[in-house]
């Protein structure tokens, strides 16, 4: 079977859209990194072209209602090595019917409008859970989110540091977002130095503020756990005392 391997990007996924509609490819399509070899699969790599994507582009925003760019925007972040596939085939579906968007009894809308919400949510939640240190004149973060959230979360803390320059790290995925002069830039395959890690007053002043600000009568880990998963906690200097 045919297979089409693209970057992660929305560029190159559009051009699985047009090879789709224009080429009558079949809508299968993964990250690079997700894909494992086989004998079956037939590989077929995505070639950016910049008319071809310009098409799709305008067709897309011309004919789709906005609820429809929305999932699309949000689901192709998600972790699922699924996803693109499933979205590839929703997009397909809703140039054949535009009202397609809406119809949230079928299964193909339910899952990939669940992809979406999953990107969507845990974008909002990092909004609260990213702690900076100050190194030097810079404002640096580590954080390990489920899907790749970054460009969601980036215009949040670059309008809170109006002044300042920050760096925000996704460990799991060695990328980053560099903000300077209220701009900021996302670049990927970056393996930090761990000395920039280490804890700082900053840490410290978080760590001193949860632990004074806590009731012991009203301590309530359960609850605790379903505002704030633990999975986000090793970033989370609150709560390093609590593993």
């Amino acid at each position: 079977m045919n297979v089409m391997l693209f970057d992660g990007s929305m560029e190159e996924f559009l051009m699985a859209v047009f090879q789709v509609y224009v080429e009558k490819k079949e809508p299968l399509l993964y990250r690079e990194e997700d894909f494992i070899p086989n004998m079956i699969d037939v590989v077929e790599p995505l070639v950016f072209q910049e008319e071809a994507f310009s098409r799709v582009s305008k067709a897309m925003k011309s004919k789709f209602p906005k609820e429809a760019l929305d999932v699309l925007t949000y689901g192709l972040n998600h972790r699922d090595p699924l996803a693109p596939t499933l979205l590839l085939k929703y997009v397909m579906a809703c140039f054949s019917r535009p009202t397609f968007a809406f119809q949230y009894q079928d299964e193909l809308i339910m899952r990939v409008t669940k992809l979406s919400r999953q990107v969507s949510l845990e974008s909002h939640r990092f909004k609260g859970f990213v702690r900076f240190q100050k190194l030097q004149e810079l404002y640096f973060a580590k954080i390990q989110p489920d899907h790749d959230i970054l460009p969601f979360i980036a215009d949040h803390f670059m309008d809170r540091f109006q002044e300042e320059s920050f760096v925000i790290y996704d460990e799991k995925r060695q990328q980053a977002i560099f903000c300077q002069d209220h701009q900021w830039v996302l670049k990927r395959d970056l393996a930090l130095d761990e000395k920039l890690f280490q804890e700082d007053l900053h840490s410290k002043a978080w760590s001193m503020y949860f632990t004074h600000i806590s009731i012991d009568s009203r301590v309530n880990p359960r609850g605790q756990k379903r505002s704030m998963p633990t999975r986000y906690w090793p970033n989370l200097p609150e709560t390093r005392t609590q593993h």
